[in-house]
């Protein structure tokens, strides 16, 4: 009996414990499974369709129940509470294990489509990035209204510390393989990046992180928030979805902030700034707070720590969904714009502070 046999049977005896329906269709994978699997399926008689997560362990993502569950509670408090787009887990049955090996949860699937913005397919229109910028600040606004209470969880943070010490000391085979792309890495890291030092001890590198990060805004953050993880509607300018909350975790909000910044506010090869401005903007209005001075000033190197923590994850990786180098070239883009204008891309940006 094959994997997708027993996960089949398995998956039609849940749909029919917590009547969901009769399994009507082959289970079609999704996702290329770098840290979970994404599958979608159909039912009968009502005619749903339905997306089933798989998480799958890895060395790049442990995962336990307790993250999971952590995940999917925040999820249903965007949906239920701040009303935003989208996906809360079936429950019943919430989560249950599959084929022995992994944790699973049912969640709706949702019609929409990916503007995915490349060199190659320069797609960005603003109404997209004002939409993240909107929805990014909506889920932020919980800092000033305290509704979700933040819980004590020791799900994986960012250390960015480690992401530049490992860029610049554990990258040989990708030197060796792509030395033009390692030498624009390495112009962000040891130009753009000098207030971040080299530190292997992983103690005096947490310590670091934690007086870098120590008077900026806390908070619930997506923290993988790239075009490849939103759905918008086919026939308006909105949301349908934001997906993958997998990494969220409690830490800096400049993490979504510096992030989304970069991967939503550039055109194909060309980075915006009234694009950024707009983001900004509209972005603060949503979030019921200014940005703080501290992150203002930590604004240009949390665009770089984010990224080339993105860059890492896709070095490391054993797949990747299309060509590293398109990859890699597509997230440096961004940054290398900030690293030219240095102090003055956030002078431009600070036009806006008093909005």
């Amino acid at each position: 009996m094959t994997d997708s046999t027993i996960i089949s049977n398995q998956l039609a005896s849940i749909l029919t414990k917590y009547s969901l329906g009769e399994l009507a269709s082959p289970i079609e994978q999704l996702t290329n499974g770098w840290t979970n699997l994404t599958l979608k399926f159909q039912t009968k008689p009502n005619g749903k369709t339905y997306i089933l997560r798989q998480y799958l362990p890895s060395t790049l993502r442990p995962i336990n129940l307790e993250y999971i569950q952590f995940e999917l509670n925040f999820i249903a408090y965007l949906f239920n509470e701040l009303h935003l787009s989208v996906a809360p887990a079936i429950d019943p049955p919430g989560i249950f294990p599959l084929n022995n090996e992994s944790y699973c949860a049912i969640f709706p699937f949702i019609e929409g489509i990916k503007y995915l913005d490349t060199p190659a397919t320069p797609t960005r229109q603003l109404w997209q990035t004002l939409e993240i910028s909107r929805f990014l600040g909506r889920m932020h606004s919980n800092i000033q209204t305290n509704q979700y209470k933040l819980t004590s969880i020791t799900r994986r943070t960012i250390n960015f510390v480690k992401i530049k010490y490992e860029l610049v000391h554990s990258c040989e085979e990708f030197q060796k393989e792509y030395p033009d792309l390692y030498q624009r890495i390495r112009i962000i890291t040891d130009n753009s990046m000098k207030s971040i030092p080299l530190i292997s001890d992983k103690i005096e590198q947490d310590h670091f992180q934690e007086n870098l990060e120590k008077d900026l805004p806390i908070g619930y953050i997506h923290a993988d928030l790239h075009d490849d993880n939103v759905l918008f509607a086919s026939t308006e300018k909105k949301i349908a979805a934001v997906l993958d909350f997998d990494d969220m975790y409690i830490g800096p909000l400049l993490i979504d902030i510096a992030m989304t910044l970069c991967l939503w506010c550039g055109i194909g090869s060309k980075f915006n700034i009234d694009y950024a401005k707009e983001f900004l903007t509209v972005y603060q209005n949503e979030r019921g707070m200014l940005l703080t001075e501290n992150e203002w000033n930590l604004l240009e190197i949390y665009c770089y720590l984010t990224v080339l923590n993105q860059i890492l994850f896709t070095i490391e990786v054993e797949e990747c969904a299309k060509p590293i180098e398109d990859m890699i070239n597509e997230l440096l883009l961004p940054i290398e714009h900030i690293g030219k204008e240095e102090k003055m891309f956030v002078e431009k940006l600070r036009e806006i502070k008093s909005v």
